[in-house]
């Protein structure tokens, strides 16, 4: 009882007020299938609301339904049908299908051959069906219990998108025992006999599931561990910050505001979910932090909003570990799915090889094709306007003899820096920099823009040029707005807060002190001349600007 009230009906009040349909179905076991728009307590969707939101969505160009009922069949034996298979293996088809759609044999109204059939409305948000139910009761044969009964399961037309788990505040440990829940519900649970304990199925549609005690919740995949299921503590658009916070962002209904918004979950659903390789042949299903869906969205309004290059661009600047590389692959996937953004040609900097290889690796992840760009005679690839993806390397953009200016650097010669001429100076280019306080401050970031004069610069940073010393501070050079906070920052996630959010392990500095000095300062200038005599009076000056001073030295 004291669950129900202090956790699981203020969960349920908040859907309300999101204009969910609700069905508290109170306390105790459950008696009527019926209740909970089903036929009978061993199905995990509910058949009839499919059917009716499918058709709906679904309609000829002047407005007629055109599903017949023997298609909708079809389309919700197919959308149950994944036997034999794991739940990563289902729930990753089923995901596809919700993005993709399916098809059947002919549009009998129209004519039309396989024509696709939408499963969700991601243009029309509003035109899907979302229905709360509580206690949801499932009979799980030949498991080692009669049945499981999740709290709160929320429904997509008519499919279990999300699976809440509940606990009182006062129980030892109730988000591990939540997450234990959840695991023994999926049948993910480890255990020494492996006799099924819940029902899997539940869990084929799941986008995520959310463990709640009222005072704070988290959220996780099926792929999650308890550690890997985070908090959401903020609130993207603006306009849906209708909960006061600070303090205290964890708490659930600031979960519920943030996430279970019907357009923000469709958007999640539709751009901020991935399944990812972290190792060979180990694959995860991942959501995106509250802190990446926040930056991608004030990206896109900088870009709306913005009237010149420079307004629209600017710095995120998130601290290292946060998912910078995965902020850049959700970001291309929602430029792509709007209809005033998706024609960018998006241009990614690194200044690394290593940086290259991993960003090439993640960028796969965008579903589009990326063109690596591996020289500098390669840049005419990048003159047109083609909507694409590409990838180029900063020190790829120099080259002395037809020698790479990698190789130069790795020779340690210094490379000579030449304006570079204009490359294309369409407006619609997006510049996506990576680890945007360095290189950018000089030559080669000079030649970049140069190169690209009217391109739209966003840089992401963990550690940006701020302070007096620096000539050319990073915000100065990228661009942007004042946020609403004052600063010159699209987006900040710091340290701190990653911290906080158990983002990034807290790192403790000793600090030392260098006695290293110089005893004899005409000797080391002697030896400096000697080592270097066959250099240019140029080039001896451009090593000790580069190399020559106490800090590069330490």
């Amino acid at each position: 009882m004291a669950e129900y009230i202090n956790v699981e009906k203020p969960f349920l009040d908040k859907l309300r007020q999101l204009y969910w349909q609700v069905i508290d179905q109170g306390i105790g076991v459950p008696q009527d299938p019926a209740k909970s728009l089903r036929d009978n307590f061993k199905q995990v969707l509910l058949p009839q609301v499919f059917k009716d939101s499918i058709k709906a969505i679904n309609k000829t160009d002047d407005g007629r339904e055109w599903l017949t009922d023997k298609q909708l069949e079809d389309i919700l034996f197919e959308i149950q049908n994944f036997q034999g298979v794991t739940l990563h293996e289902a729930n990753k088809a089923i995901h596809r299908l919700l993005l993709k759609g399916t098809t059947v044999s002919k549009n009998e109204l129209t004519g039309e051959v396989s024509p696709t059939v939408r499963l969700v409305d991601f243009k029309n948000w509003d035109k899907n069906s979302f229905i709360a139910i509580n206690q949801f009761r499932l009979l799980t044969p030949g498991a080692s219990r009669q049945g499981i009964i999740p709290d709160i399961v929320l429904f997509l037309n008519g499919l279990p998108l999300v699976v809440v788990e509940a606990k009182d505040f006062d129980v030892a440990e109730p988000l591990s025992e939540a997450y234990l829940q959840i695991t023994r519900y999926a049948n993910t649970r480890e255990d020494d006999y492996g006799i099924p304990e819940g029902e899997e199925r539940l869990f084929h549609y799941n986008l995520f599931s959310i463990i709640t005690h009222g005072k704070e919740a988290r959220v996780g995949t099926i792929s999650a561990e308890f550690d890997f299921y985070n908090n959401w503590v903020d609130i993207f658009p603006e306009e849906y910050k209708v909960v006061q916070f600070p303090p205290n962002e964890e708490r659930q209904e600031v979960l519920i505001h943030g996430m279970l918004n019907k357009e923000i979950l469709v958007d999640i659903l539709k751009n901020f979910t991935l399944f990812i390789e972290i190792k060979k042949g180990v694959e995860v299903k991942i959501v995106s932090r509250y802190n990446q869906y926040r930056a991608v969205g004030k990206i896109i309004q900088n870009l709306r909003e913005g009237t010149t290059p420079y307004e629209k661009g600017g710095v995120v600047w998130h601290t290292q570990g946060s998912g910078k590389s995965l902020t850049m692959v959700f970001l291309i996937r929602k430029l792509r799915s709007t209809d005033d953004l998706k024609d960018l040609k998006i241009i990614s900097i690194v200044d690394r090889i290593d940086l290259e290889d991993q960003l090439s690796d993640t960028l796969k992840y965008s579903n589009e094709s990326l063109s690596i760009i591996n020289s500098r005679a390669d840049l005419k690839l990048l003159s047109d306007d083609t909507t694409d993806l590409n990838l180029v390397m900063m020190h790829k953009f120099l080259a002395d003899n037809n020698v790479s200016a990698q190789s130069l650097i790795d020779a340690g010669i210094v490379p000579k820096f030449e304006k570079f001429e204009t490359i294309n100076n369409s407006d619609k280019i997006l510049l996506l920099i990576d680890e945007a306080h360095r290189t950018q401050g000089g030559d080669m970031g000079d030649n970049l823009f140069s190169a690209f004069p009217n391109a739209t610069r966003i840089g992401f940073t963990g550690t940006p040029l701020i302070t007096e010393r620096h000539e050319i501070k990073t915000h100065e050079r990228f661009g942007g707005r004042l946020n609403e906070d004052g600063e010159p920052w699209i987006d900040t996630y710091k340290f701190d807060k990653a911290i906080e959010d158990r983002t990034t392990v807290e790192i403790k500095y000793i600090g030392k002190v260098s006695k290293d000095k110089i005893d004899d300062k005409e000797l080391f200038d002697a030896e400096f001349e000697d080592m270097f005599k066959q250099r240019t009076q140029e080039e001896r000056e451009e090593i000790q600007r580069r190399y020559g001073s106490f800090i590069a030295y330490l």
